[in-house]
């Protein structure tokens, strides 16, 4: 399967970070990795990403802090957020703050792949055409 579609997957864990972009690669994917908020900014300077997946909890920069750069700098760039503590208030702030998705580690390969493409999916309903 082909697919132009860019993700950027932002987390400090390089294994959970390389595992992922491991996945979606063999899904067509363009998967660019980030090990913190400051490079992943920079690497969006550089490429348009049609998606960014970045953990909430990191060194330097937090995920909510990269999310509130990224909307003010590409409000159309859909966020997923995903973290492994305290689930419940991080995803209750996660979407207050207006993240696109939500998705609680540990979580199936699988799983986070079908919330992207569901977040591509609510893209193109929302705004009536390509999301692009």
């Amino acid at each position: 399967m082909i697919n132009s579609k860019s993700i950027l997957v932002v987390d400090d864990s390089h294994e959970l970070t390389y595992v992922i972009a491991d996945f979606l690669g063999m899904h067509g994917y363009q998967v660019h990795t980030a090990d913190s908020g400051d490079s992943a900014l920079e690497c969006m300077g550089k490429q348009r990403m049609d998606v960014v997946v970045t953990d909430i909890h990191m060194p330097g920069m937090d995920g909510f802090t990269l999310m509130t750069e990224i909307k003010s700098r590409y409000p159309d760039v859909p966020i997923i957020l995903i973290t492994g503590f305290s689930v419940g208030e991080a995803k209750k702030m996660a979407f207050e703050k207006g993240a696109n998705a939500f998705v609680a580690k540990p979580f199936r390969l699988k799983e986070l792949m079908c919330v992207i493409e569901s977040v591509w999916a609510d893209e193109i309903s929302t705004t009536g055409g390509d999301a692009r």
